[in-house]
């Protein structure tokens, strides 16, 4: 009898980026073309459990209590000649952020958020801004939680690493209440259950903030905290989220369209939210399908958002500033239009006049074609097809 592949998931922590790529494998696996396995911290291994949803809150809190944080999920592939690689997931959300000891130790380094290019040693804020490749982990190894300010060092020669970094996508916000296959596949239908080949409506947006956090006077940046980025840079640079809330008054001046931006106020003081605006997550898909095309501004370090994923799976296409990062493969025509750079660069140097003029000239979509490409190219099943096919070359 002919071996299956064997795909064994090692580690982990912020569980949701990953729940696209594990349902895809769970997919495969009902396929008969892989066996999915977990060999995971206790505490993390219960969230693959069919119940686990009633003990979910307090299983979250005691994990971050006694398992370490991390931006990667880790494992390894058995092929049928019994050959062993091993992978890594970097979800975090800069594209200019990696971990070098896993990618020295990795076989295959898959990346969310893929920048464009990985020929310099820099990664370009803007035009001419340059951010070097940093390491997730802190210098200080006492500090826990990764998201926390603090001093990272620079990875020299990341170039090097570049034949074994990968591009990968990124999945909805969220699938289910933990990560078994009956969780996940309930999730995923629901949302394909949104899906609308009729839109009644031309456009939308739906931001969070009209600004970003308050800038910070330092004199050594923590390149992950954007407060430090801002301060640092000062007039050289403006938030993207600058560029969101201009974007939702054009975009509210327009026929049969919807723009909303949940707080003016600074991203980081958790004041001024309109909850009249708020979507329920579990409602947000049934929107985002009422509507041609959904409006994006480069995100959190010129990130992609998941908005990509959560409207090309309703059929709804996305307009967007120019991008820095990539996925695995490229978008279709049906699937996105570019306009006018925004994400960091300084107010002044925004072409407002290039970006009225795209918005008002769009053509109409063709949602079946934006579903069309999703299933061949965006669908569970297909990116772990591409990740095992990636794995075996690297």
């Amino acid at each position: 009898m002919k071996k299956k592949i064997e795909v064994v998931i090692t580690g982990g922590y912020r569980w949701s980026y990953y729940e696209w790529f594990l349902l895809g494998f769970y997919k495969l696996q009902d396929l008969g073309e892989i066996q999915l396995k977990f060999k995971l911290p206790f505490l993390s291994k219960l969230l693959t459990y069919p119940n686990i949803k009633f003990g979910y809150r307090a299983l979250n809190h005691f994990q971050r209590e006694f398992e370490t944080d991390t931006y990667n999920m880790t494992g390894y592939v058995k092929f049928e000649d019994r050959i062993k690689k091993q992978f890594t997931i970097d979800s975090s959300d800069a594209p200019y952020m990696f971990n070098e000891n896993l990618l020295k130790a990795t076989d295959a380094y898959f990346k969310i958020q893929y920048p464009c290019e990985i020929d310099h040693e820099t990664f370009h804020l803007t035009p001419d801004i340059e951010i070097p490749w940093i390491d997730s982990e802190h210098i200080d190894s006492t500090e826990k939680v990764l998201t926390s300010r603090g001093e990272r060092k620079v990875i020299k020669n990341l170039t090097q690493h570049k034949h074994k970094i990968y591009p990968l996508m990124l999945g909805p916000r969220n699938l289910s209440v933990g990560l078994s296959k009956q969780a996940l596949t309930k999730g995923y239908k629901k949302y394909l259950s949104d899906r609308k080949t009729s839109k009644a409506q031309k456009m939308m947006c739906y931001f969070g903030n009209a600004l970003g956090p308050k800038p910070e006077n330092v004199d050594i940046p923590d390149y992950l905290w954007e407060g430090d980025v801002l301060g640092y840079f000062k007039d050289r640079i403006s938030h993207p989220n600058e560029k969101r809330a201009i974007v939702a008054d054009y975009i509210a001046e327009l026929d049969n369209s919807d723009a909303r931006v949940i707080s003016r106020a600074y991203a980081d003081s958790g004041l001024d939210k309109n909850e009249d605006l708020i979507i329920p997550l579990s409602e947000f898909c049934a929107h985002v399908a009422k509507f041609q095309y959904n409006f994006n501004v480069s995100g959190y370090c010129k990130s992609i958002p998941n908005r990509f994923i959560e409207s090309f799976m309703v059929g709804t296409a996305i307009i967007t500033d120019k991008l820095c990062v990539k996925w695995y493969l490229p978008f279709d025509p049906c699937e996105v239009v570019e306009t006018v750079e925004m994400g960091y660069l300084p107010m002044k140097d925004v072409d407002w006049r290039t970006f009225t003029s795209d918005l008002r000239s769009l053509p109409e979509t063709d949602p079946d074609s934006i579903i069309e490409s999703f299933n061949k190219k965006w669908a569970p099943e297909v990116v772990a097809k591409y990740m095992l096919d990636t794995i075996r070359k690297g």
